[in-house]
């Protein structure tokens, strides 16, 4: 036997939780505490196991160091078929690790042999994760955490649950499989080690007398299964006041015997993998036996043989901490531990000492031979139960050929057949020279590597790259020099921007929709005007401009934002601000000096950050910009308005909403109208009855200054705002009137509406016009069929002085929807009458939900497609903060959210009369509802989408056959599919099959 210390595997002092050997035996991982981090190091085994290799240079020993993880690292386990790496930790996340191939050194890190990435990250745990354990098909991860439960998690279709095991009443530290796969066990601080059945995940059994003495002294208590499956051996158990670990014997559960001799608790036993084969002294001819090793609190291990009374070796004070991890490799003759002093031990075990290891082929016939066939892969996560239905059958079978016919991330632990053939780099490197004398190397192309997924080749020195610089072969890059001289890549804008101007332009926040329509100043035509001695910035955002400057300092001073009163900030963070605030002001005094003589740059003040004082003042004159999020899909048009002039009502009702107001000139380019222009000039024309206001529409290749266009209309009063599109094109004035023209030819469909009051929002999409006023009340017509949809319907009881409106839009029914600051969204119904609640993106319902496991699964299967977004889901997504809980489902709490904002949408989407948004959220719920085996709501669906040949459906008179026009049989067909997918449900899935035969049949 060697007892090996290696000082170089190491987490830089800190404490290591978990270590496991890879199944090739090339490599280990090691998981602890990192720098401010959870870290996970693999290391290379050879230099463990031989002091020359330990010697070399050339022999990286860190393959890989990955700090992902936000917290401590409590455990990493290698899967079976050595594919992937899983770690888990107190940031209560769970990381799928793959090999991606060869290394390089991260910005900030450290040099690595290899690279592997996170292919999976699974959330569900509401607390630290303590321990993991793959099945020994590797088709389950089980994981356990000090929220009391077990989650088993299918490692076939990352990151869907199996199931939830909650009957734990206190924090879960230990998982461990039966190697038959029939079995699952944890062990808990409630003083209980139960025993799971996989078929039903129905709890086996629950054991507690040897731990009824016991308290929640250890970090972790992991336990070994013999790799027969004949005896579970628990972590921390007491016997006659001592600790003991428990050996609970598979039939009958039966715990008279344990393993003794600890003086403190029992934190970790691990089994070697192999059955062991050794002519024992007392037997002549070969016994077959389980080999185990135990780890405890008092720094100690031992190692014992099942066919043996005492133990084989015991090896004290190893450490100068806790034992906390054990691992075998595969060969079964070296055993590592790892312990909270942060060092790692490895014990080298010689054949004559701990016996030979039976073949796979033997130890398979053992199993056959015990437990009869072994059990395999299983082609679905339902476990053994029988399918009683050869219509079943088939369905399963059909989902099973079309699974494995499409390509997923992370679906099985084979490999590839083919491999990629990486893409050869460049031979040839061009060098020019710039007429500085400047060398100047042309950027090429370097292909990646290419990553095919496959588990990680045995470690060697002979097959990995060195890292001497000394013995590395030279660049056989051919480097082409060429005498052309080039000039610098130095050269100024064509047509330099006041700063001022950039400034001012700043401070319109707005957000842009993906094809938004172009409110801009044509460059080949249209000369901007200028706004107060600045140069009009051209508009190409889809929202209407809320932001308000002060007229008096719009040229000179932007609009400041108000930090928040009572929110700290990060010192490094307020560094920042202070240095972009001084370079803001002393680009602003740079940039007004000339057109605003009073500076107080010139009265000979010390430059720099004016007094604290001062920019107070400068605050207070300066008003809050309200930014407006970009609108779901259709596309509107808002309305626009110079930024040179803003003000803010004050209503009776302390509602505050921002004016819309245009100083001179407005050019808007008129989207869906290539090259046209809609161009507002307020007092364009002297009359002696007072100045005119000029409203024209022409193409932009002619001059502003021509008097005659496409169109021209002339109004009495001063435009305050100006919105259009393809169709339409609506002005609303200073006197509070809204004048409407058809963009084609400029003749008026509607004579002027009064208003209640200035407007703050106007928008124009299809034949629709939105105007929302200053005092809240909105507005909406429907100009083609000159007929109102809404008139002064209030929205002041949906704000209040801390909640605001960011969005405006017009459904293509003409239904009117806003988006508050507030994060929700509110649809106006004209049915009910009422403001309808569509979305909340700071609901805790929504947040605490898994809703989104379930919609991304119907998407991906092909059923429902995602682009481009239904108007629910696009309507929804400008709400800030919604959809973003990716937290896969659970019983409790979580698994009653998911319903309630599943059935909320379907509402949602019938309100809409959305067919896509409806199909998507009723094929989430049905896969939601199979998950959760939740019988009843589903015969509900199933009834009300069957129709009257059930006997509790409705009257055949008032059961229509479609649903936003789809047919609900159809529905039906595919909500049985997915029913398919549960055994456990498969008679709810006969009978409703049956029925809708039935029904077909007498069509």
């Amino acid at each position: 036997m060697k007892l090996l210390k290696p000082a170089w595997v190491t987490h830089e002092g800190r404490p290591i939780f978990s270590v496991d050997i890879h199944p090739d035996g090339s490599r280990f991982a090691t998981g602890g505490q990192g720098d401010d981090c959870g870290r996970v190091v693999i290391w290379n085994m050879a230099p463990v196991l031989s002091a020359e290799v330990e010697k070399d240079e050339n022999v990286p020993k860190l393959l890989c160091q990955m700090d992902n993880h936000l917290a401590c690292v409590n455990c990493v386990r290698w899967s079976v078929s050595g594919r992937y790496l899983a770690s888990c930790g107190d940031d209560k996340a769970i990381l799928i690790w793959q090999h991606s191939g060869s290394g390089g050194t991260v910005f900030g890190g450290i040099a690595t042999a290899e690279s592997w990435r996170c292919v999976a990250t699974l959330r569900s745990h509401s607390g630290d994760v303590l321990d993991l354990a793959w099945a020994p098909h590797d088709a389950w991860l089980a994981s356990c955490s000090v929220d009391n439960s077990v989650i088993i998690w299918n490692a076939l279709n990352f990151p869907e649950v199996v199931t939830v095991l909650r009957a734990h009443s206190g924090l879960v530290k230990g998982v461990v499989w039966d190697p038959i796969g029939k079995f699952l066990a944890s062990q808990s601080d409630d003083k209980t080690l139960k025993i799971w059945r996989t078929n039903d995940w129905k709890q086996e059994t629950s054991i507690t007398e040897p731990f009824k003495e016991c308290g929640g002294t250890t970090h972790v208590l992991r336990m070994g299964w013999s790799p027969d499956g004949q005896y579970l051996v628990s972590a921390h158990a007491m016997n006659g006041g001592g600790p003991t670990a428990q050996i609970i014997e598979r039939e009958g559960w039966v715990t008279d015997k344990d393993f003794v001799g600890h003086r403190k608790a029992i934190t970790s036993v691990r089994f070697n993998n192999n059955i062991m084969l050794k002519s024992l002294p007392h037997s002549n001819k070969p016994q077959q036996y389980c080999c185990c090793a135990i780890g405890s609190r008092d720094r100690s291990i031992s190692v014992w043989l099942t066919a043996l009374k005492r133990p084989l070796v015991i090896i004290k004070d190893l450490f100068n901490d806790s034992v906390l991890d054990l691992t075998w490799c595969t060969s079964g003759h070296i055993l590592m531990a790892c312990s909270w002093d942060g060092t790692v031990a490895c014990v080298e075990f010689e054949e004559t000492e701990i016996g030979k290891s039976l073949s796979a082929s033997e130890k398979k016939a053992l199993h056959e031979r015990i437990y009869g066939k072994s059990l395999t892969v299983p082609n679905s996560l339902t476990s053994n139960t029988i399918v009683e239905t050869p219509e079943l059958l088939a369905v399963r079978e059909a989902q099973r050929k079309q699974l494995n016919s499409t390509p997923t991330k992370v679906n099985s632990v084979s490999k590839p057949s083919l491999t990629a053939t990486p893409m050869r780099g460049p031979s040839k490197q061009i060098e020019t020279r710039t007429s500085d004398g400047k060398r100047r190397i042309t950027p090429m192309f370097i292909p990646t590597v290419v990553d095919n997924g496959e588990a990680p080749q045995p470690f060697s020195s002979s097959t990995q790259p060195t890292f001497s610089s000394s013995t590395e072969t030279k660049s056989k890059i051919v480097i082409e020099k060429r005498e052309d001289i080039i000039a610098p890549n130095v050269s100024k804008p064509a047509n330099p921007k006041p700063q001022s101007q950039e400034l001012i332009s700043s401070t319109l926040s707005m957000d842009v929709d993906k094809s938004p329509p172009k409110v801009t100043a044509p460059k080949s035509s249209v000369t901007p005007e200028k706004v107060n001695g600045v140069a009009a910035e051209s508009l190409d955002q889809p929202a209407p401009l809320t932001s308000k400057i002060d007229k008096s300092n719009s040229s000179s001073q932007p609009k400041s934002e108000e930090p928040p009163k009572h929110e700290e900030k990060p010192k490094d963070k307020e560094k920042e601000e202070k240095k972009t605030e001084e370079k803001v002001e002393k680009a602003q005094a740079t940039s007004v000096q000339e057109k605003v003589p009073d500076v107080k740059t010139k009265t000979g003040k010390r430059r720099g950050r004016p007094p604290l004082s001062e920019r107070v003042d400068r605050l207070d004159k300066t008003e809050k910009s309200v930014a407006t999020p970009a609108p779901a899909q259709p596309v509107q048009t808002p309305a626009v308005h110079s930024p040179a002039k803003q003000v803010t009502v004050v209503a009776e009702n302390e509602l505050k909403l921002p004016i819309l107001s245009i100083d001179k000139t407005l050019n808007v380019q008129i989207p869906g109208c290539p090259g046209k222009v809609l161009t507002v000039e307020n007092a364009a024309l002297a009359s002696p009855f007072g100045p005119l206001n000029l409203v024209k529409c022409y193409f932009n290749n002619k001059s502003v200054n021509t008097k005659g266009g496409d169109w021209e209309a002339v109004l009495s009063s001063k435009a305050v705002a100006a919105g259009c599109n393809a169709f339409l094109c609506a002005v609303c004035c200073e006197d509070c009137t809204l004048q409407v023209f058809e963009t084609m030819y400029g003749r008026r469909p509607l004579p002027p509406l009064q208003l209640t009051s200035r407007p703050s929002r106007l928008i124009v999409s299809r034949g629709h016009v939105f105007v929302l006023t200053v005092k809240g009340m909105l507005s909406v017509w429907d100009v083609p069929a000159r007929k109102a949809v809404l008139v002064d319907e209030s929205v002041a009881h949906l704000l209040d002085k801390n909640v605001s409106v960011v969005g405006c839009q017009v459904l293509e029914s003409g239904s009117p929807a806003l988006t508050l600051s507030s994060g929700k969204l509110y649809l106006f119904c004209s049915e009910l009458k009422n403001w309808t609640l569509l979305g909340d993106g700071r609901d805790p319902v929504q947040q605490s939900s898994s809703h989104l496991l379930y919609a991304t699964a119907v998407t991906q299967s092909g059923n429902v497609s995602a682009s481009p977004l239904p108007p629910l889901t696009a309507l929804q997504a400008a709400c800030k903060g919604h959809f973003r809980s990716k937290v896969p489902a659970a019983s409790g709490p979580a698994s009653s959210c998911t319903l309630t904002f599943l059935e909320q949408q379907m509402a949602c989407s019938r309100l809409l009369q959305s067919p896509r948004d409806y199909h998507l959220w009723l094929s989430a719920l049905v896969r939601f509802l199979v998950h959760e085996g939740m019988e009843t709501r589903l015969r509900l669906i199933c009834d009300e989408l069957l129709g009257p040949a059930h006997s509790r459906a409705v009257s055949s008179k008032s059961w229509d056959d479609k649903i936003l026009g789809m047919s609900k049989h159809d529905l039906l067909r595919e909500t049985l599919t997915v029913v398919a997918t549960n055994l456990s449900l498969q008679r709810l899935y006969s009978e409703y099959n049956d029925l809708l035969e039935s029904a077909l049949t007498s069509k």
